[in-house]
């Protein structure tokens, strides 16, 4: 058990509910379970905060709509000296740049700013003062995203940016009882250009034109976003649109990866590529973006394949020849589970992250 003395916020001012707020959730349950004191700072209008009361989580409303704005500052810093709070997580940069200052009034010891998707960190004075003199460290999910970040901001101490990588719980995440007999392909994520979803539109579309002897390949799309409209006029235009299911955000996701025979994310750029690495745990292999840290996730010929992004046809390819070989995807299957279980285990991964919070970082 961690001592009481120990209190971790997490502050987030996305109203969506989204990966990060999907691992704020179920990491702030854990760590309460494991004895640390944790709390939330979201906006007053999160989609989340239905799912903070009913896990019964302790969590405050404060608006975090202007950078830096004193007010808030003010606000912050009055709530982590009352509660005691002894670590700060900031989603965002934006979230970095109140709680900091905040923090820092409120003499809290560790601060720390995450990195959550593969994008360069901005060459400018105040990111410098945010990162280098208030934050104490820097979280980053994946080697890419680490890379990145060090090579875009060589003014940045390398040992004030600690890899955490997303801990898989693998007894949810499992592969289900029998392996798919349907030709099954997915999908799970925002929908958003970056996540590949037009090219999986155009790869779809020649499989949809085919007559395929036997049963007809089914694809299901798990998640929301500013593509759907684009999404839902594409399937209407299909041969077969009943062959495409849009399912919006779905609760079960274990259960969703399980009735697949492959999962799709030929993404531009990720931070982890927390969808890949839990269908791998349930024994999905993953057709994956040859991008950011999908190659850590994903091993090529091993537990999927990787495609170059942008490139429909590639992916055309790849999908033909797990969804035409199950034995093959079955395989796949295993071994990405194992990969998952030695590479991203939750309970190692938690750990590292008590480490942090807690002021004893090994490196």
């Amino acid at each position: 058990m961690i001592p009481h003395r120990h209190h971790l916020c997490f502050v987030d001012s996305l109203r969506s509910f989204g990966g990060a707020e999907v691992w704020f959730l179920d990491t702030a349950r854990r760590l309460t379970a494991r004895g640390l004191k944790v709390s939330i700072i979201t906006q007053p209008d999160a989609a989340w905060l239905p799912r903070l009361r009913d896990a019964g989580l302790p969590h405050a409303v404060i608006p975090l709509r202007c950078d830096g704005a004193p007010w808030t500052i003010r606000k912050l810093a009055r709530y982590f000296r009352r509660r005691e709070v002894t670590a700060i997580i900031a989603n965002r940069t934006k979230d970095l740049k109140a709680c900091a200052v905040a923090g820092r009034l409120a003499r809290v010891p560790v601060i720390l700013g995450t990195r959550e998707s593969d994008f360069p960190l901005k060459n400018k004075r105040y990111y410098r003062w945010y990162f280098n003199r208030l934050a104490t460290g820097l979280l980053v999910n994946s080697e890419a995203t680490r890379r990145t970040v060090l090579a875009s901001a060589p003014w940045l101490d390398e040992r004030r940016v600690h890899l955490l990588y997303k801990g898989i719980d693998t007894d949810r995440f499992r592969p289900g009882a029998s392996f798919p007999l349907a030709p099954v392909a997915g999908f799970a994520g925002q929908f958003i250009a970056r996540k590949g979803l037009r090219e999986i539109m155009v790869a779809w579309n020649a499989l949809d034109r085919e007559l395929r002897p036997g049963a007809r390949p089914v694809l299901r799309l798990a998640g929301d976003g500013p593509l759907r409209g684009e999404v839902e006029r594409w399937r209407a235009g299909l041969r077969h649109p009943d062959r495409v299911e849009i399912l919006g955000f779905v609760e079960d996701m274990p259960d969703f990866y399980r009735s697949l025979r492959v999962l799709l994310m030929p993404s531009f750029a990720e931070g982890f590529g927390l969808a890949a690495a839990e269908a791998q745990a349930c024994g999905v292999p993953v057709i994956a973006g040859r991008a950011s840290s999908l190659p850590e996730l994903v091993e090529h010929g091993r537990t999927g394949l990787l495609v170059f992004p942008g490139d429909p046809a590639a992916l055309e390819a790849a999908l033909r020849s797990l969804l035409d070989d199950p034995d093959r995807c079955r395989r796949m299957g295993a071994a990405g589970r194992k990969l998952v279980r030695e590479k991203f285990d939750l309970q190692t991964c938690l750990d590292r992250l008590v480490e942090l919070v807690t002021n004893r970082p090994k490196g």
